[in-house]
């Protein structure tokens, strides 16, 4: 199972505050409903946003068609670094993808939101399906990341603060592996649980 999000309904998963805190890579699966290209609506997969004084990152696919990951490089935001994929380079529509940020969350302050960019920005969101969100605190190589793509987790593994396989089906909420976190399924115009039921639960 995966979660189908429609930036009509500006949709998103609402992880914990702090949820990210002493995290280091962020992966998932993701499958964009039309092929990128240069000039389409930003679309964003997950961010966390803080107030004046803490950091903000995100990762999108661009309105130039690529994808993109802002990481900041100071406490307060203002100072960033981007890293984006080729130019030129469009993904798939109905194909999916394994995205993997590394990155240093030594600090929080804020939500984690998964298929969008949450409440802050409800314009941000996404048009895709997404899946198998898995959270570690170590900076997981290459190899590692290839070898475990397509693995599912135990939950036991060193190092994977948690894991959301995403099997529910239904319900507004996603469970991690070890039961220790729990992700609030949000959807602004969709008609609550029966809109989530129906129509935000797909078969991957």
């Amino acid at each position: 199972d995966a979660l189908h999000f429609d930036a009509t309904y500006n949709e998103w998963v609402q992880l914990p505050l702090n949820f990210v805190t002493s995290t280091r890579t962020i992966s998932f699966w993701v499958k964009p409903d039309v092929t990128t290209f240069n000039g389409q609506a930003r679309q964003f997969l997950c961010a966390q946003y803080a107030s004046s004084g803490q950091r903000t990152f995100y990762t999108e696919f661009r309105d130039t068609g690529i994808i993109r990951m802002y990481l900041p490089t100071t406490s307060s935001g203002n100072n960033n670094a981007l890293i984006e994929s080729n130019a030129g380079t469009y993904f798939n529509g109905g194909q999916w993808y394994y995205i993997s940020i590394s990155l240093d969350a030594s600090t929080g302050g804020s939500n984690f939101h998964f298929g969008g960019f949450g409440p802050v920005i409800p314009a941000l969101s996404s048009d895709a399906t997404m899946k198998e969100l898995a959270v570690w605190t170590t900076a997981r190589t290459q190899s590692e990341i290839a070898a475990d793509m397509t693995r599912t987790f135990t939950g036991s593994e060193s190092g994977l603060k948690a894991y959301f396989p995403t099997t529910e089906g239904s319900g507004n909420t996603i469970q991690d592996i070890n039961s220790t976190y729990t992700g609030t399924i949000i959807t602004t115009n969709g008609g609550g649980t029966t809109y989530i039921d129906s129509t935000m639960w797909v078969t991957s």
